[in-house]
């Protein structure tokens, strides 16, 4: 790289003083990715690193409303087989793993106790999920017992080269992106433009209105997504 990423003014650091404290500040550990991407210039490492502090709250918008577009399709497909209370179902438990069934069922209680309910509603179940959860329930083992008959239901827009195991690759792909951005790891690897494009096929396939209104509300900038 031998220019600045665009869309990043830098005017700090000034001096020696500033870089050394400003590098403390990040912590060098940290900034040791964007030094060695840099080949050891500290300013375009500060330069790189304000980047993708950019281009995370860029992607931001579509990757929230691909996460719960996703998570309310994917609860419509169990409401279908597993029934209006699918959390408490022993049918939908049986289909879970032991360490995911486990998962599950701590957070359905931490629920239940904050709310001092013996049972919390699925609306409630739903939101507290992670999006690993979703991810998980797209995997094959659900084909025969969900997908099989859902996948239309809950993509009702999806083209008919696409399947549930399309849909799972591209959730887990947009699920790794999500988690380098909330734990503020380095996005230098990832096709920023791609994913964001992807987050937004995949939303149309459940709701083109949502696709239509998310792109408008929140279109992409390219020159952060496209680092030069």
């Amino acid at each position: 790289m031998t220019s600045s990423p665009p869309g990043v003014k830098t005017q700090f650091p000034s001096t020696a003083s500033d870089i050394n404290a400003l590098r403390e500040a990040i912590s060098p550990a940290r900034l040791g990715t964007y030094l060695k991407r840099s080949q050891r210039n500290v300013r375009r490492a500060f330069e790189l690193y304000a980047w993708n502090v950019q281009a995370g709250a860029a992607l931001y918008p579509i990757l929230q409303v691909n996460e719960i577009a996703l998570r309310n399709a994917v609860n419509r497909a169990l409401v279908s087989q597993f029934g209006a209370h699918w959390p408490y179902s022993g049918g939908f438990l049986r289909t879970l793993q032991k360490f995911e069934r486990e998962t599950f069922e701590k957070v359905r209680t931490k629920l239940e106790g904050k709310l001092r309910l013996r049972r919390v509603s699925t609306d409630r179940v739903v939101a507290a999920q992670t999006y690993w959860f979703w991810v998980m329930l797209l995997t094959s083992r659900f084909e025969e017992r969900v997908w099989k008959r859902e996948f239309t239901v809950s993509f009702p827009d999806a083209p008919p080269r696409i399947d549930r195991s399309v849909v799972h690759a591209r959730a887990d792909s947009m699920r790794m992106v999500r988690n380098r951005i909330a734990h503020y790891e380095p996005l230098l690897d990832h096709d920023l433009m791609e994913t964001y494009q992807r987050a937004v096929a995949m939303v149309r396939w459940i709701s083109p209105a949502n696709a239509a209104w998310a792109t408008l509300r929140w279109p992409p900038d390219p020159a952060v997504l496209k680092r030069s």
